[in-house]
């Protein structure tokens, strides 16, 4: 059974401080939205907020600084991602620049390379070097999609690198990296990886994509249907999973949720039901969500903080709602 919200979010996100919010709530959810005007003038007031300004100030320094560890909440990479949840494009200041900065970091495969830093213990070089891993790739082409570039000769070569990493049972652990593999077996798929390449590829509409995304959805439910047999990867589906967390970064329910909606075929599974409803049912009365879990990185913000409802968070989860048609239709009306 369906477990539907059972208050309406938006009188609260219409009135809240957060500009990015305000904006992807005409842009994306409301039905009677405002015009075009209304809604540029929004988007303005967003490209001046501080913390928008630092997200893209950082992802210029994306190719500078090395990727250590996948949950560095703080590394340019996940800025990215940030930016395109926010709504941005290459029109915007800077964006443009940044797409380009990743685009001249390519393999002649296709590969999207990162500057990464493996330490000598995980059979790394210890030293910073350009290469890919499968929990990576992904998200420079889920940006880069997003911003414009998915029908460029550059990104369909991307595209085609990765969906050949994939096998029958979703994404493993590949790496350009000699030596290198995550701590799981090696017939595994990696929850990470398969998530990041699910979001990615959610762009990409060929009978081929299609197919890779079957295999690689089935594996991510799968995994919640056998949650209490085994960790994957080290990835477990316990108490801290079902945690409300944001932003999407690494994995946990939110992220999980937001990437399957985007399919029709998983929001129909009683899997991503199940899911849907342990995070609809932690809604206040008031109609918002309260951050179970924070990346310390955010904590200035109000997605990074336990004691009050996130405007943020409470957009994010109402857009997922929204994607599987849960809103009474009065709801989504702006009588303002």
């Amino acid at each position: 059974m369906i477990f539907m919200l059972k208050y309406n979010p938006f009188p609260s996100l219409l009135n809240a401080s957060q500009p990015w919010v305000r904006y992807n709530l005409h842009k994306n959810l409301l039905t009677n939205n405002i015009d075009e005007d209304e809604l540029l003038k929004h988007k303005k007031i967003m490209l001046k907020d501080l913390f928008i300004k630092n997200c893209i100030e950082s992802s210029k320094k994306w190719e500078n600084i090395p990727l250590k560890r996948h949950n560095d909440a703080k590394h340019p990479i996940h800025h990215l991602e940030i930016l395109v949840e926010f709504g941005l494009n290459r029109e915007d200041p800077g964006i443009s620049q940044i797409c380009e900065q990743i685009l001249n970091h390519q393999s002649s495969e296709g590969a999207l390379l990162t500057n990464i830093l493996v330490p000598k213990r995980f059979r790394g070089s210890g030293e910073p070097s350009w290469d890919w891993m499968t929990c990576d790739i992904p998200i420079l082409i889920y940006f880069l999609s997003y911003m414009g570039y998915k029908t460029d000769e550059r990104i369909k070569k991307a595209v085609n690198h990765l969906i050949n990493l994939a096998r029958e049972n979703g994404f493993g652990c590949f790496s350009s990296i000699p030596k290198f593999r995550g701590p799981g077996r090696k017939d595994d798929h990696c929850p990470y990886g398969n998530l990041l390449a699910l979001k990615a590829l959610a762009f990409h509409n060929t009978q081929r994509v299609r197919k890779v995304c079957e295999n690689a959805l089935q594996a991510q439910l799968d995994f919640w249907e056998n949650r209490k047999q085994r960790k994957i990867y080290l990835f477990g589906i316990g108490t801290d999973f079902k945690k409300l967390k944001y932003p999407n970064i690494y994995y946990n329910i939110i992220h999980v949720l937001d990437v399957l909606s985007l399919y029709e075929d998983a929001r129909k599974t009683q899997a991503f039901q199940e899911m849907l409803a342990i995070v609809n049912r932690k809604q206040r009365e008031e109609g918002g969500f309260i951050p179970e879990s924070i990346w310390r990185a955010y904590n200035s913000y109000d997605f990074g903080q336990k004691k009050e409802s996130s405007p943020t968070l409470t957009y994010k989860i109402a857009l997922i709602n929204h994607r599987f048609g849960l809103f009474p239709k009065e709801w989504l009306i702006n009588e303002n």
